[in-house]
């Protein structure tokens, strides 16, 4: 969304980035921007906390020094800024609020994420869900707040070979206790017709040791696996599978949907907060808590082959309702809107009367 928006005529963009170890690659659009200030660093586990009081006062000397009509926060750090700026800040989801449990106590991103909504002047939530949550949690005026789409950004080609030539059924990402991953081994103890179908878990890192004890007393190891890689390889695997199974209970929008509909993956998602808004009618839904609803979904992709080809079809027209370009467009008619800018035109002249403003980002 940020190279998106540095595309546009009326606005200059000032990126800092600080030291990062995220790989978005936004060094490599440094010349659309009016000015990038970021250095990558190696990545040492367990100083995530550190990193961000080490860091806080380098931003803020930085910040002090901009003249900003925006300044759009990106994560929810509490900075303490002696400026005037319109500030925005943009809601994922209420993970840390509704699924405590599954974070540590010294994890304070729900308290700080609660003060940068209430001090921000514009809200972006990326789902109507999200929308809903924070209305339900804060006194915020809902004309502060926008629902702005993400998209999808894996568009990889795909090799001919695929990396797992047996029949597998797909499981993307983290596995702590909302995701709900323990339907999946619930779902392959109870179902004959799994017998001879892997399960591919990309991402997430290699099992725990009670997710690797789990798999074992139920004599699942020839059928689970966990793998991680490239862009390439998870394109390959998306593009291979006889289905996409998203069984998580909360989500705030969800874009494994669209990367698997892009790649003609038939999708079988939990019916739970923001994916069948993100879904439409091109996936099959199943209550999260049952496993023989899955079962029953996952029986008519696999053993009907026009169920499949309809959920391929429509999955790959619904992919394309959502755009990078149109979310850096709605963006960047919020900034205008809560900046108060104004751009006239004068028809029929030379010049035009723009208004040249600056938005800078975290």
């Amino acid at each position: 969304m940020i190279s998106s928006m540095a595309d546009k005529p009326d606005t200059e963009l000032d990126v800092y980035m600080g030291k990062y170890i995220n790989q978005y690659g936004l060094e490599a659009h440094r010349d659309k921007f009016a000015e990038f200030k970021g250095s990558e660093i190696r990545h040492i586990p367990r100083t995530k906390l550190l990193s961000i009081k080490l860091q806080k006062p380098f931003f803020e000397k930085y910040a002090y020094r901009q003249d900003a009509d925006i300044f759009h926060q990106t994560y929810y750090n509490n900075y303490n800024l002696n400026k005037n700026f319109n500030r925005v800040i943009t809601v994922l989801d209420f993970t840390h609020e509704k699924m405590s449990a599954n974070f540590v106590k010294l994890d304070k991103t729900a308290e700080l994420k609660k003060k940068a909504i209430l001090s921000a002047d514009g809200i972006i939530c990326i789902s109507g869900t999200t929308k809903k949550d924070l209305l339900e949690l804060y006194n915020v005026p809902e004309d502060r707040i926008k629902v702005i789409y993400l998209a999808n950004s894996l568009r990889k080609d795909v090799s001919d070979t695929p990396v797992y030539k047996e029949p597998y059924i797909l499981y993307i990402g983290d596995r702590r206790s909302y995701k709900n991953f323990g339907l999946m081994i619930e779902l392959f103890v109870k179902n004959e017709f799994l017998k001879d179908i892997k399960l591919v878990c990309f991402g997430g890192g290699a099992f725990t040791k009670a997710e690797s004890d789990m798999i074992a007393v139920n004599k699942l190891n020839n059928n689970f696996i966990q793998t991680d890689g490239s862009e390439p390889v998870m394109s390959n695997i998306y593009a291979n599978a006889l289905a996409f199974v998203y069984p998580s209970h909360y989500e705030g929008f969800g874009i494994p949907i669209l990367e698997a509909m892009f790649y003609g993956c038939p999708v079988v998602a939990s019916n739970s907060s923001c994916l069948p808004e993100i879904g439409g009618d091109a996936c099959l839904y199943f209550n999260p808590n049952s496993s023989e609803e899955l079962a029953d979904k996952l029986k008519s992709v696999i053993f009907d082959n026009s169920i499949k080809q309809e959920l391929s079809k429509k999955g790959k027209l619904r992919e394309m309702e959502f755009s990078w370009d149109k979310c850096a467009d709605n963006t960047h008619n919020f900034y205008k809107e809560i900046a108060g800018l104004k751009r006239s035109y004068t028809e029929g002249t030379e010049k035009t009367q723009r208004a040249q403003r600056r938005t800078f980002f975290l």
